[in-house]
């Protein structure tokens, strides 16, 4: 069963495109968020009941109600997290801050999957003229500041560290743990990394509403390989998403 009506196409053994299409919720659909919204919001300590968990991001939508972009880029990141679990990544991070209500800082996402680390950023726009490419270049320029920064830099706050401290909430791996604890001291201590050391997932979504219009599968891919595979990174997994509005969340999110 294809719920997300995804395609994917492997261009080469270091890059994975994913191409997802998402115009209304399906029974199906809905269902699978019923599921995984708890552990995708709360990670494996997850004990709300699934009316509370929604209450609790209806509250967070309703502050947002003047802030179209951060309610798309909520909903974007949600719509990755879920995808991402169902090719089964497993998530080492919570879709919230630990010390807020709302989404977290840092990375968008830390997953492992055949015993590799993988981080997520994701991107999103309503803007037509604006490409996957674009929104896909936005998601991995930030991972690689993230990633090629240190404290001297003064560019960011330590990635790792909040990484380490959502692992220990989201779902405890002593190993894990131990290697980003090692990222954050060299962060602190200003010993740099590169981005082509890292597996990275970043994610473009485009909000079409009364353009909808699915992803042509062979012209995107056609668009992205010349460039992709020119980018720097142990492996990448690129999420492009065509969806057609927040609307059915919202409705989700209400019910």
């Amino acid at each position: 069963m294809n719920i997300f009506n995804h395609n994917v196409i492997q261009l080469n053994k270091k890059v994975t495109l994913n191409f997802i299409n998402i115009e209304n919720y399906t029974n199906d659909f809905v269902k699978l968020i019923e599921e995984e919204i708890g552990f995708i919001r709360n990670g494996s300590v997850n004990d709300e009941d699934l009316k509370d968990v929604k209450k609790r991001i209806k509250i967070w939508i309703d502050r947002k109600k003047k802030d179209e972009r951060a309610t798309n880029g909520f909903v974007a990141e949600f719509i990755c997290h879920l995808y991402l679990r169902s090719r089964k990544f497993e998530q080492y991070s919570l879709f919230k801050n630990l010390e807020e209500r709302g989404p977290k800082k840092g990375f968008d996402g830390l997953y492992m999957l055949n015993d590799e680390m993988w981080l997520v950023e994701s991107k999103s726009t309503t803007v037509l003229t604006n490409t996957h490419f674009s929104e896909i270049n936005k998601a991995y320029s930030d991972i690689k500041t993230k990633i090629e920064s240190s404290e001297k830099d003064l560019k960011i706050n330590d990635p790792w560290e909040n990484a380490k401290h959502h692992i220990q909430v989201a779902n405890p791996n002593k190993t894990l743990t131990e290697n980003i604890k090692k990222l954050s001291s060299d962060f602190i201590n200003n010993k740099k990394h590169k981005i082509k050391e890292f597996n990275i997932i970043p994610c473009s979504t485009i909000y079409l509403k009364a353009s909808w219009k699915k992803i042509n599968n062979e012209e995107l891919k056609k668009k992205l390989e010349k460039e992709i595979v020119k980018k720097e990174a142990k492996k990448l997994n690129v999420l492009c998403v065509n969806k057609k509005s927040v609307d059915d969340f919202i409705k989700f999110i209400k019910s």
